[in-house]
């Protein structure tokens, strides 16, 4: 009975430490190549997970309001000419559908843009991990455009919103946060992600400033 229950323990260990190391590469922060002084620098306005699957999570609430500013931001940057990107978190591995409970898989409803969204861009980036960096695509993208500001909204303020900041800030970008146009589960999570912020030197604005 020992061996037995020994041989289990065992098991579960093996798979413990396959979901773990998964998780450590999924969320992993990512470096990539610095970008270059630009003598007209450009901005861009990254849309992160706006996503049915996202819309659909009850932790969030009531997200009419947080919509709302997204929305405007979005507008406002079409209207200033700032380029406006949209990532989309979709996942193919059967170990990582496993860990997001089923949402986001690749190819499904709950992974397309939501209808809610204003979509004013055809570029549209699909990643699999938490640092929107991770998309090949969009880094090249915004290398050839020669951007060097960005501005982030979406989900999650603590996770992709959090990741791709500091993605951004490892390449030399000027990252800011738009802190009222962020998802985030409540007020403590969205107030302990602000400090980590803070604490990495990531610029936050609210969306009033973005558009003044």
């Amino acid at each position: 009975m020992f061996k037995v229950l020994l041989s289990i323990v065992g098991v579960l260990l093996i798979i413990g430490g396959i979901f773990g190391f998964r998780i450590y590469k999924l969320s992993k922060i990512t470096t990539g190549e610095k970008i270059v002084e630009n003598s007209r620098p450009k901005s861009a306005l990254l849309v992160l997970d706006i996503q049915n699957d996202t819309l659909g999570i009850k932790e969030y609430g009531n997200t009419d309001s947080l919509m709302n500013n997204i929305n405007s931001a979005i507008t406002y940057a079409e209207n200033n000419h700032i380029d406006i990107l949209y990532l989309t978190q979709g996942f193919s591995n059967p170990i990582d559908k496993l860990l997001s409970g089923g949402l986001y898989k690749k190819g499904s409803v709950g992974a397309e843009l939501s209808s809610q969204l204003r979509v004013l861009s055809p570029h549209i980036f699909s990643k699999e991990k938490t640092d929107a960096f991770s998309s090949n695509e969009l880094e090249e993208y915004l290398l050839k455009e020669g951007i060097t500001t960005l501005y982030l909204i979406g989900a999650d303020a603590s996770a992709c919103v959090y990741k791709t900041a500091l993605g951004g800030r490892n390449r030399g970008y000027e990252v800011i946060v738009l802190s009222d146009a962020v998802f985030s589960i409540n007020d403590t999570f969205l107030d302990r992600a602000l400090a980590n912020y803070k604490k990495n030197k990531i610029k936050t604005r609210v969306l009033s400033e973005f558009m003044n």
